[in-house]
């Protein structure tokens, strides 16, 4: 078949860092292509590039004729349509007014502007919510609102960027039909998701993103059983750094209890649930790992334990106390959290910052100078950096900061979001020697991490999240050697059927 898209040796540079590299991509009229890899390949990015909205080399072409000169408004009127993460609704407008805005100004009129709402309602599945504001819907319908306004300018690209996210089983089924059903009508199909199960069974290719690189190809039943596929992942044989899944005896919490308990916890967003039914547990002197795919529901999960975000249903105890959502008394309490977006203060040099985050109401044995030396003798790297402001740090450096200002109070329980998040090998390697240093003296740790064999690595045990459910937890080196429990929940069931295996305690 004749391509619909093509896109030619496409390249992103966004400051130092090469985020797309020479990718080549086509897509005919009619099909639907996945588009899946883990945090930082390069998903969005690459959309962002296609549909205009960051700059880039290399071609762009739709039926043939070349587009990469258009901006995204020039774009959208030849026919390329996109959704976006975090959605970009008109807010003040009904749905049926963002839909109708999408028809008269961004499509190619191939259809009365009524009709084409009408029909995207229809396919998106909003129909009955046309005069509510999108503010009063849940996120699975602010997705359905975003997916059915990329409709309505009846494109002949359409660019899906997450589009299951927020969704229930039921949406996610509604939406693969959704999606078939357009590219039946002759529409060329990109869907970016977390959800690699979901989109093994809607596309019709699949093309696997890591590190800005297209690593493969396929048809899904062949993606699903390429080794490369689940390197991107999980990693190949002898990744991991350091052997994990150590048992040795820890230091016991004062009153013996542990430091984090998750007891049939549900939470979510705007009354969502993203995660449900999770139990865990954090003791003092251990790193537990949180494993899963992007948005398995890992950082809602941290959320709710530092008390950012509060339960649906279920509890979350730190040091044996319920949170609340009070997040300032978590922190006073003795715990600390390093975001997945870093969090630190730009105007601030590094030396401010770990004054700061070794201040009144943290717990440790010396003073300021004893703390701030302490975490420079666990990341060195620091040291040089002192005097900048860390808005001039580099990625890899906010990290370290980030983890530095989290160490400096001496906290008891430690929550980590994404610590390899983009960053070279050796930076990670010394960053997870300060993790397990910082669970030797005793403090908790819960390790979230996308890349497993990194925080395998490190881990004495670890869970692994499954579309916000706990589908299986363990020692971290029994784990390790189980291949195939990650395969299933980062790349989904197998097409055999076979079941999982079974990591729980007295499996």
């Amino acid at each position: 078949m004749t391509s619909r898209l093509e896109v030619v040796d496409l390249r992103v540079r966004l400051g130092s860092h090469d985020a797309v590299r020479g990718v080549s991509l086509d897509v005919a009229a009619g099909s639907v292509l996945g588009l899946v890899g883990p945090n930082g390949a390069g998903k969005t990015t690459l959309v962002d590039a296609v549909s205009g909205f960051v700059a880039a080399t290399g071609a762009v072409r739709l039926d043939g004729q070349p587009i990469d000169h258009l901006p995204p408004h020039g774009r959208a009127a030849v026919g390329l349509s996109r959704t976006f993460q975090s959605l970009e609704l008109f807010e003040d407008l009904t749905v049926g007014e963002n839909l109708a805005v999408a028809a008269e100004t961004g499509g190619r009129h191939v259809r009365a502007p009524a009709e084409g709402v009408i029909d995207a309602a229809t396919v998106a599945g909003v129909s009955d919510v046309l005069d509510a504001l999108p503010a009063s819907l849940s996120t699975g319908r602010r997705k359905q609102v975003a997916f059915g306004r990329a409709l309505a300018v009846s494109p002949k690209v359409l660019l899906l960027d997450e589009p299951a996210a927020g969704l229930d089983q039921h949406g996610r089924t509604a939406l693969a039909e959704a999606v078939q059903a357009v590219a039946a009508d002759g529409v060329a199909v990109i869907v970016v998701d977390h959800d690699v199960g979901l989109v093994l069974e809607m596309c019709d290719e699949v093309a696997v993103l890591d590190g800005g690189v297209v690593v493969t190809r396929a048809r899904p039943a062949q993606v699903r059983s390429d080794p490369s596929v689940s390197a991107a992942w999980m990693g190949r044989s002898g990744d991991t750094l350091r052997s994990g899944g150590r048992s040795p005896a820890r230091t016991a919490v004062d009153d013996g209890r542990p430091l984090l308990e998750l007891a049939g916890l549900s939470t979510g967003y705007r009354g969502a649930p993203v995660v449900s039914d999770v139990d865990l547990v954090v003791a003092a002197g251990e790193v537990v790992a949180l494993l899963g795919a992007n948005g398995a529901g890992k950082t809602t999960t941290l959320l709710a334990a530092s008390g950012a975000l509060p339960p649906l249903a279920g509890e979350v105890r730190v040091f044996g106390h319920r949170v609340r959502g009070r997040p300032d008394r978590v922190v006073r309490q003795g715990a600390a959290h390093a975001p997945q977006d870093r969090g630190v203060l730009h105007s601030l040099t590094v030396s401010e910052q770990l004054r700061l985050a070794a201040g009144p109401g943290r717990r440790r044995s010396g003073g300021r100078g004893d703390e701030r030396e302490a975490v420079l003798d666990l990341l060195p790297g620091l040291r040089p950096l002192l005097a900048r402001r860390a808005g001039l740090l580099s990625g890899g450096e906010q990290q370290m900061l980030s983890l530095a200002r989290a160490l400096a109070g001496r906290p008891r329980l430690l929550l980590i979001d994404e610590l390899s998040l983009g960053l070279a090998p050796g930076l990670v390697e010394s960053l997870l020697d300060a993790v397990r240093a910082a669970a030797d003296r005793g403090a908790g740790v819960l390790l979230v991490e996308q890349f497993a064999p990194l925080a395998l690595s490190v881990a004495d045990r670890a869970y692994v999240l499954d579309r916000g459910r706990v589908a299986a937890e363990g020692p971290a080196g029994e784990l390790a050697s189980r291949p195939e429990v990650l395969a299933a929940a980062y790349l989904g069931p197998r097409a055999d059927g076979a079941p999982g295996a079974d990591l729980s305690p007295g499996a």
